[in-house]
């Protein structure tokens, strides 16, 4: 298995051990690219870490679990389902794709696919 396909895969582990941010600071490049279905890319790992961590902290009873990965020449495409109790006390489960696109080990850009 090359790099990314490893790294892939302690990621992945990461999420569901309820570990993203710690997956996020070692295997997110510097200048990563994430972007929530069509609205606007976010740019820079600072302002991603931002956006990230509020999520993660806003829901601390979050849950990841990753259905299926596939993999194509330094891309990676993981269904993830999220499990966690929003604001309101309200369960919510719902799946999410994952677009990966990996340089040198790292994330470049990541795109997430989900029902809104």
């Amino acid at each position: 298995m090359n790099n990314f396909k490893d790294n892939n895969e302690k990621l992945n582990k990461m999420l569901e051990q309820g570990r993203a941010m710690d997956a996020f600071e070692l295997y997110y490049s510097e200048n990563v690219t994430m972007q929530e279905n069509e609205t606007a890319p976010r740019i820079g790992k600072e302002f991603n870490r931002e956006q990230c961590g509020g999520f993660v902290e806003a829901f601390p009873d979050l849950k990841l679990r990753v259905l299926g990965v596939a993999y194509g020449e330094n891309l990676s495409i993981q269904e993830i389902l999220f499990d966690y109790t929003n604001e309101r006390g309200e369960k919510i489960v719902y799946p999410e794709v994952a677009v990966r696109r990996w340089e040198n080990g790292l994330v470049a850009k990541e795109k997430f696919y989900y029902a809104s």
